[in-house]
Formats: structure tokens, sequence, C-alpha cells
């Protein structure tokens, strides 16, 4: 009898990264250096892309600002044929977004949310356990029904035709029991659909 595959999810989640965290003040983190190597000892043609934004005079840059002032980065992270994006904001030692980040700030932001999107893949996912995911969907099977149901809403909206027909999906992502880090994410894809949307619009009325 053949013997069940494991799945990036369940192999990944089984490493030890005890030993990859480091304790800044009162938060954990995982080491991205410890934790791609990981990754790449696991998965040798795993790949990681930094998001690029382009801002309102078409400059192609690494971050994005939002309507408050704050700056967020996006990472996605392929593994086995599978991709997982994670959108992360600029924050200092304290958790505490930052206005105005230098290029360090920004830098650093990368690394973090690239350990983030690994995490979604399974690799440290303990870790952010106590931030953001419910202590009840500690195990593999509830935690990856919440990835999936995150990848549905991104799927969904990147398909949406119409604004209307995206936004159709504002209520269903708003009253969804995904961890509110997930609904971010997503809420970065909604976004940016519309974004597309309204300029698609415009074009075919002029």
């Amino acid at each position: 009898m053949a013997s069940k595959s494991i799945s990036v999810f369940e192999r990944l989640s089984q490493i030890d990264v005890s030993n990859m965290t480091e304790k800044k003040g009162n938060f954990t983190y995982l080491s991205w250096t410890h934790a791609w190597k990981a990754v790449k000892d696991n998965y040798p043609n795993a790949v990681f892309l930094k998001t690029v934004y382009t801002d309102n005079q078409n400059n192609q840059l690494p971050f994005m600002r939002d309507t408050k002032g704050n700056t967020w980065v996006g990472v996605s992270v392929t593994i086995d044929g599978t991709t997982l994006k994670e959108v992360f904001p600029v924050l200092d030692n304290r958790n505490k977004a930052i206005q105005f980040p230098d290029a360090f700030a920004v830098n650093t932001a990368h690394q973090r949310c690239l350990t983030k999107a690994l995490a979604y893949h399974g690799l440290g996912i303990n870790v952010y356990a106590g931030e953001d995911l419910p202590m009840e969907t500690s195990n593999v099977e509830a935690i990856e029904d919440l990835l999936s149901a995150k990848e549905k809403f991104i799927s969904d909206i990147k398909e949406a035709k119409t604004l209307s027909n995206l936004e159709k999906l504002t209520p269903i992502i708003s009253k969804s029991k995904l961890p509110e880090s997930m609904k971010e994410s997503i809420r970065r894809e909604f976004v940016n659909k519309r974004k597309l949307l309204k300029a698609k619009k415009i074009s075919n009325a002029s």
C-alpha cells in the first residue's frame, strides 16, 4: 500500500523553529535567513518575490502608501506550485506603524513580510498563533482551511469582471471568520482590483 504523500504545509509546520527565533522587546521574530534556508533545504525550487507598486507618477517602488499615511510592502512565496502572498505594514521595534520610513525600515518590513508568508506555507506558524490565529485553529487541517478560504476570496476578486460583482464580495469578506491579518491582505487585493476596474470603466466611456 502506497504511503500518503505529505503536503507542503504539513512538512514545514513540523519543522522546529525554536532555534531560528530571536526576542526583541516583547516580541518574538523568526529569522528570515534561517527560515528561508529551511524552506530551500526542503524545496530547492521555492522562490519569493517582492511586490513592486506603481505610484501616481508612474514610479516603480517596493512599497505603497495608503490614504492614512501608512506604508506597506508585499511578498509572494511560491513553493511546489502554490503561491501565497502577504502584505505587511512597515513597523518600528514596538510594532507601531512608521509614517515616513527610511530604506532600512522598508527592507526590515520585507524580511518580516517574507517570514509571515512562509508561515502561511506552514513554517513557523506557531510563532504567529498568539498574534492573529485563533488558538483553537492550531491544528494543521483548520489552518489549511483558513488559507484555502483566503485564497478563494483572492481568486474571486481577481475574476470579478465589473465593479458591481466586486462590491458584492465586501459583506462576505467582512462577515468571514478569517483572522484580521488575512482579511487585510484580501482588502489590499480588493483595492487594487477596484482601481483597475474603475480605470477600465473610464477608458471604455471615453
